[in-house]
């Protein structure tokens, strides 16, 4: 199997999720294959734990990828430090440019553009990818799943939500953030209010990025 951007994948955590979307795989589909639990393969990819050497194993074959590959990637702190904070505070910090909504539109029309050149301003993370950018969102479609003015951060390079994922999409010139459901593909609502339609995904429709995280700002 090539890993055709090995180097942007630096952590095993990072290597895992870019084994995983290349073979089309859920973390639900990744963890029935491995025997373990989908909150463990969400665990392994962010970096809060990694998987030992024996699941590493089972990973790359589960995967169809090099566990040469996979075992080099940079490993998470808490191998050698113990302390129950480590994994944490020694993430490294990224700042991420908080853009309006209406700008997030910009990203489905050219995904190469930088964020930083519109921000408005800037939220410190602990996240792996790169690609990054953050909005605010208030919208009574997805009131269960986001409080009015929560910021949800997006990995902008993804954009192949696993089915169940909140993603920022583009539909008919407007970004919304919608649960991703695969089959067949449509963008549902998460609301204790009724008359909030499913999207279903067609021409008109672009997925952005996939939602990382949401912080709610008070």
């Amino acid at each position: 199997m090539e890993m055709t951007h090995a180097a942007a994948a630096r952590s095993i955590g990072e290597r895992i999720r870019q084994a995983r979307k290349s073979r089309g795989l859920s973390q639900s589909d990744l963890a029935s294959r491995v025997g373990v639990s989908q909150p463990a393969i969400a665990n392994w990819e962010s970096g809060v734990h990694d998987p030992r050497r024996l699941t590493l194993a089972k990973l790359a074959d589960a995967l169809e990828a090099p566990l040469d590959w996979l075992a080099a990637g940079d490993r998470s702190i808490a191998e050698s430090d113990k302390h129950a904070g480590a994994a944490y505070i020694r993430r490294p910090v990224r700042h991420v440019p908080v853009v309006s909504l209406r700008t997030a539109a910009l990203f489905a029309r050219d995904p190469s553009a930088d964020p930083h050149t519109v921000a408005e301003d800037y939220i410190p993370v602990t996240l792996g990818p790169a690609k990054l950018l953050a909005v605010f969102i208030n919208d009574p479609a997805v009131n269960l799943a986001f409080l009015p003015d929560t910021l949800v951060v997006i990995d902008y390079e993804d954009c192949k939500p696993d089915d169940g994922e909140y993603c920022l999409a583009h539909v008919s010139e407007t970004p919304v953030v919608r649960r991703w459901r695969a089959d067949p593909p449509r963008l549902e609502p998460s609301s204790n209010e009724v008359g909030h339609p499913t999207i279903m995904v067609r021409g008109d429709v672009a997925i952005i990025g996939c939602v990382r995280v949401s912080i709610r700002v008070h």
